[in-house]
Formats: C-alpha cells, sequence, structure tokens
C-alpha cells in the first residue's frame, strides 16, 4: 500500500513540473543600446551606413540618434569637476584638477594615459599631445583655445584608444600646426598627419580648428574618421582628410586645400570599410588630384560640397551615389 501511494505522490509531482513556465524568456541574453535598438541587429547592405551595436564598456557609446554615430560620438559636453585642465606654453605645461594621475608631462609634451576629459589651452611653439590609453578607452579632448605646433612630428598622436574625440570649444580657434618633415616616426612610418589617430578619431562641436600639415596630411585616422560638426579648414602637402575605414560627415563647415586627394578612405582589404558617407556640411574642397576618393562607396546624400580638382571629381571602384545639387564642381 506505501509503495502505490508513493508512486502516486511522485506521479503528481512530475505533472507540476510540466505544467510550471520555462525559466528562458522569449530574447533573453539580446543586449538593447540607449536608444532601444537591439544590438544584435545588423544593417542590410553596405556598412557605410554605420555601426550599429553598442560597445559592452559602459562609456557613454551606446547607439544614439541614428546607428551611424554613438553618444560618444556626439557628446560635446562634460564635467568639469572630472576633467583635467591643460594649459601650454612655450616652456612648459600646466596640469589641474581633481585627479591627473592620468596625464604625465615631459617638457612640452603631453601624454594621456588613462580614459577622461582633458581641456586644452595655451599656445606652444614646439611641443605634442599623445594619447596611449587601452584599447578599450575612450578620451575626450577639449581644445579650449588650443594653439600649437610640433617641429619633430604629429602635433596630435593618438597611439593607442578604443576611441577619441576632439571637441572644438564654443568660441574657440584652435591651430595645429607641424613641420616640413618629422624626425619622431615608428617603424610603421606613423604619424603621417598633423593630426593622426592609430584608431577611431570623431571631430565635433562648435568652435574653429585650423590644420597646417607641411608635411604630409591633413587629418588621418587608420580606423574610422567622423566629422559632426565645427568649422574645420585644413591645408595639407599631401591629402586632406583621410580615414583608412570610413570617413563620414554629419554636418560642419569644411574647407580643404591639398597637393593630392581631398578626401579619402582608403582601406582596400574589408569589403564593408574604405568607404565616404557625407549627409551634411558646406564643403569646399580645392586638390591636386581627386576631391572624393574611396575603395568600396562614395555617398553624398545631403550638404553641399564645391570642388575644384585637378583629378576626378569622384574616384571609386565601387558605387557611386550623388544627391542632385549637393556637388558643384568650379
Amino acid at each position: 500500500m506505501k509503495k502505490i501511494i508513493l508512486t502516486a505522490v511522485a506521479l503528481m509531482l512530475a505533472l507540476s513540473m510540466l505544467a510550471l513556465p520555462s525559466c528562458t524568456t522569449e530574447g533573453e541574453g539580446d543586449d538593447t543600446d540607449a536608444a532601444g535598438t537591439n544590438s544584435s541587429d545588423t544593417t542590410s547592405g553596405n556598412v557605410s551606413s554605420g555601426d550599429t551595436t553598442s560597445d559592452s564598456d559602459g562609456n557613454d557609446d551606446s547607439t544614439a540618434t541614428s546607428s551611424r554615430y554613438t553618444n560618444f560620438d556626439l557628446r560635446t559636453d562634460y564635467d568639469e569637476d572630472e576633467a583635467v585642465t591643460v594649459v601650454f606654453t612655450d616652456e612648459a605645461i600646466t596640469l589641474s584638477g581633481n585627479d591627473t594621475s592620468g596625464a604625465t608631462v615631459d617638457g612640452t609634451t603631453l601624454t594621456i594615459t588613462a580614459e577622461g576629459t582633458y581641456v586644452i589651452s595655451g599656445s606652444c611653439s614646439d611641443g605634442q599631445i599623445i594619447v596611449e590609453v587601452s584599447d578599450t578607452e575612450k578620451v575626450q579632448l577639449v581644445f579650449n583655445g588650443i594653439s600649437l605646433m610640433c617641429k619633430t612630428s604629429a602635433p596630435v598622436w593618438v597611439k593607442c584608444a578604443d576611441k577619441t574625440s576632439i571637441t572644438l570649444a564654443d568660441g574657440t580657434t584652435n591651430t595645429m600646426q607641424d613641420a616640413a618633415s618629422y624626425t619622431d616616426v615608428n617603424t610603421d612610418g606613423e604619424p603621417n598627419a598633423c593630426i593622426f589617430s592609430k584608431d577611431d578619431l570623431t571631430i565635433n562641436g562648435t568652435g574653429t580648428l585650423n590644420v597646417y600639415a607641411n608635411c604630409n596630411n591633413g587629418i588621418t585616422s587608420k580606423d574610422d574618421l567622423k566629422i559632426i560638426s565645427g568649422i574645420i579648414t585644413v591645408t595639407a602637402e599631401n591629402h586632406g582628410i583621410r580615414g583608412n575605414d570610413s570617413v563620414t560627415i554629419k554636418d560642419g563647415t569644411i574647407s580643404v586645400s591639398c597637393g593630392n586627394d581631398g578626401i579619402k578612405a582608403s582601406n582596400t582589404t574589408k569589403s564593408d570599410k574604405g568607404y565616404i558617407y557625407i549627409e551634411g556640411g558646406t564643403i569646399t574642397i580645392d586638390c591636386g588630384d581627386d576631391a572624393l576618393q574611396a575603395i568600396t562607396s562614395i555617398d553624398v546624400t545631403g550638404g553641399s560640397i564645391t570642388v575644384s580638382a585637378a583629378g576626378d571629381v569622384t574616384n571609386c571602384e565601387g558605387t557611386v551615389n550623388l544627391a542632385d545639387g549637393c556637388v558643384t564642381e568650379q
């Protein structure tokens, strides 16, 4: 009799377990960014449509108003209490702030070794800003009225970072200039631009940036280069604005005068890279070769581009799509 009762109890327990809901809900494990976009989604077609995933480091780099730009790309504000203030002179660099341990000074060379925001001003006839943080860290450089020349290398050299942004503070004029030749380069021949980044680089803000590249390129990123806004003038011996993986322009007033290609994307090894995407801004290009040169695609969906080129207006092995009235050749 006891055996029969125990068997019945076991049967009832088994039936109750079958009736319990599953512990795994639909969609579990999907990461969602700040805009509510599922980060496991991918964009069909050419990847020049932009990043659709958010980084996992939690540093304000989730996808924002458009999947093409992250919050970090668009961020121009900062916490003054958390930022490090940097002032250049011809003789020295002064650091101030609650925690300046993420920056070191050697004469008139500033080396940034920790993630954070650095507000930079002053004037120096031979100095340099080096960013060398881990490849998971982001650095915001706020140009707050800085005039910097480097006689041996690039005034701005991002050696390692996840992403670096240059924010042009409102109402300020900022100038970067190099010499006709570099004596301080690595075994890869880097840097090769007045503003050079080994990793992703973004320029935003409402101030003015003047770049005088007497040696080689004006502004270069070996990864993705994004220009969100600002008044930017580039005078370069070689290429004006170059992103190896891509160049994306959201807005701004941009003037490029250079001896070679005006705006260039040059990655030939990845089918989803090597593109130019321009959706706005007022852009003037006066160049010694092609105005817009890319590998996979050139897309101009908005803005106004005026071109005076010794070469072609566009040069691309892949597709070229220019919205009506956006590009004018002089």
